[in-house]
């Protein structure tokens, strides 16, 4: 008689086919989790360098504009530093000195002034000697925008210290074509924003800084050491003609070696001066 042909697999068959099935699994999940790993490191790194980047552009950008002889750099510490950073610009068109106070018609050359801009006016006085020229700070306590200076718009600024100046020197001390520099005084440093370091800018009387990049390293993400023209540090404010910049990133991913993924980027800015 003739035997029944055997159809299905053996116990062991069946055993080897789940061990190397379960072995096909592990190695795919391996790779998988391995590869997330990567992504998830390699996406921190590249998040923090943009980040850094991105804070030290700002800083670039502020610290090579100011001029620490003409007093814009107001304090300096180690974690913080206030400037004078100029926001607007413009040149007198006019000056009309028989309103009190005086008033200085202008032609602004980028953003508008705006009525209590702290300003700097300069003043010519003696125009055959520059040993008397001056720059004199105040605020401009009104602003009419409906002036023009000839064929081009421009504002009047009201300034009350042109007339405080003129009253001791020539009445013609502030003439055509001298520059206006509107300013606001910030303070660049770590501030903690809804509970994550940053670095923030803080103008001065507001009640909170404006966050700009972050989060950054808890401590010491933010530091500043300010150099003279040799490269030694310095505490005069006036001598200062570098400025090292640091700033430090520090994710919540570990890397390989189980590490947090951290970056740093340090700069040195030269000044106007």
């Amino acid at each position: 008689m003739r035997a029944r042909a055997r159809t299905g697999f053996t116990l062991v068959e069946l055993l080897v086919g789940v061990v190397l099935g379960s072995f096909l699994i592990l190695v795919t999940y391996q790779v998988l989790t391995t590869n997330s790993r990567i992504y998830a490191v390699s996406n921190a790194q590249i998040q923090g360098r943009q980040m850094l980047r991105a804070g030290m552009d700002v800083l670039f950008g502020e610290l090579r504009e100011i001029s620490s002889e003409s007093g814009d750099l107001v304090g300096m510490q180690d974690d913080e530093l206030t400037i004078r950073a100029q926001r607007a610009f413009g040149l007198v068109c006019a000056v009309d000195y028989t309103v009190s106070p005086p008033t200085l018609a202008v032609f602004s050359q980028g953003p508008d002034f705006e009525a209590g801009d702290s300003v700097f006016v300069f003043h010519d006085n003696e125009p055959e000697s520059a040993l008397d020229d001056e720059w004199f700070v105040g605020v401009a306590t009104a602003v009419n925008a409906t002036t023009t200076c000839g064929s081009s718009p421009g504002q009047t600024l009201t300034v009350p210290m042109v007339g405080a100046t003129a009253a001791a020197t020539p009445p013609d001390s502030v003439r055509n074509g001298a520059p206006v520099r509107g300013f606001d005084i910030f303070t660049y440093g770590q501030y903690e924003i809804e509970g994550e370091p940053y670095l923030g800018r803080q103008l001065r009387g507001a009640s909170s800084p404006d966050p700009l990049v972050g989060p950054l390293q808890e401590s010491g993400g933010v530091a500043f050491r300010y150099l003279d023209a040799m490269g030694a540090v310095t505490t005069v404010d006036s001598l200062v003609a570098q400025i090292e910049v640091t700033l430090r990133y520090r994710s919540e991913v570990l890397d390989f070696g189980g590490e947090l993924v951290s970056d740093s980027i340090l700069v040195r800015v030269y000044l106007r001066n």
